[in-house]
């Protein structure tokens, strides 16, 4: 079991960023938060970028990584300094501060404001509100790892194939509430799904499959579903998930099942775990990456643990 740490100032200093275009934003959520920091006798500072950009160029002004202007200001210095970043927000905006949190070595939380807030529900039971806030003001932390694909940090997951086609879908229709509706759209996504021939190498083994799913995990949801149940976030390595290509049948099962937390991990789609991973032939495709969709640039992802911890709430 990892030791948990605490924030050793005496009066915790909380910058707030928040992203008032995630999914699930409310202002009185943000307002639960500060009136528990409140009451526990901390300070906060709170900022609203307009654009994700100007959320993550807000934090390095915070961390001391950024000069800062007019538009990116300092946090009020008679507080005292940051002891603590919060994202307000979704995976996509946890991700952008985490960025500077790593930097800084200092720790953050998540205020799972978002529509899947898959690292929220990793870190705190399932997601749920109010152990998020209490874990915040709390202020005990662990480390956890971070990898970083196509230049890009990434705290959860990234994806080629099966998950990208279902987190589109999912843009366009509300969250299922039960395995049959995660079973349909399962069945949707894999459909969508064009196989690629992709050479996979980790660590001493090397495959070549045609994968319908692909997908990389430190932490165990993506769009909202528990891919790998059995991840651990500050090991060293990663949860690769992947199949042959030919079973697009196969999905509607997978899906539902998975969504019940009953999928057994085999022969039709595979779960290995690993340190340095590489993936050949992902020119133009898309990749999911903590919550936002990209378009692959180059013709190979090659993934790697980074050395610098990421320190949370927990």
């Amino acid at each position: 079991m990892v030791r948990k740490r605490h924030i050793k100032s005496k009066n915790a200093h909380y910058c707030i960023l928040v992203n008032k275009a995630a999914a699930g934003y409310q202002s009185k959520q943000v307002k639960t938060l500060i009136n528990a920091i409140r009451k526990s006798g901390g300070y906060y500072t709170i900022y609203e970028p307009v654009s994700a950009m100007d959320l993550y160029n807000q934090a390095m002004v915070v961390v001391g990584r950024r000069r800062p202007n007019h538009y990116l200001p300092l946090p009020d210095q008679r507080r005292g300094p940051i002891t603590a970043l919060v994202a307000a927000g979704g995976d996509g905006t946890f991700n952008l501060i985490a960025r500077a949190a790593v930097k800084a070595g200092i720790p953050m939380g998540a205020l799972p404001l978002g529509r899947f807030n898959n690292i929220s529900r990793f870190l705190c039971a399932g997601g749920d509100f109010s152990a998020a806030v209490r874990k915040i003001v709390d202020g005990n932390y662990r480390q956890i790892d971070t990898a970083t694909v196509a230049n890009q940090i990434f705290i959860g997951s990234i994806g080629l194939g099966f998950i990208p086609e279902l987190a589109e879908l999912l843009e366009e229709k509300k969250t299922p509430r039960f395995g049959l509706g995660w079973s349909q759209l399962g069945a949707r996504a894999a459909a969508r799904v064009k196989p690629v021939s992709t050479v996979i190498k980790m660590d001493a083994f090397r495959f070549e499959v045609k994968p319908l799913i692909l997908n990389i995990n430190l932490m165990s949801f993506s769009v909202g579903l528990p891919l790998t149940p059995s991840s651990l976030s500050d090991d060293g390595r990663a949860e690769i998930i992947f199949d042959q290509g030919n079973m697009v049948g196969e999905f509607s099962t997978y899906t539902r099942l998975i969504f019940k937390r009953k999928y057994m991990y085999g022969n039709e789609i595979r779960l290995y775990r690993g340190q340095d991973i590489n993936i050949q032939s992902t020119q133009g495709r898309k990749l999911y990456l903590d919550g936002e969709l990209i378009e692959m640039p180059g013709n190979s992802l090659e993934i790697k643990i980074n050395r610098n911890e990421l320190k949370v709430f927990c």
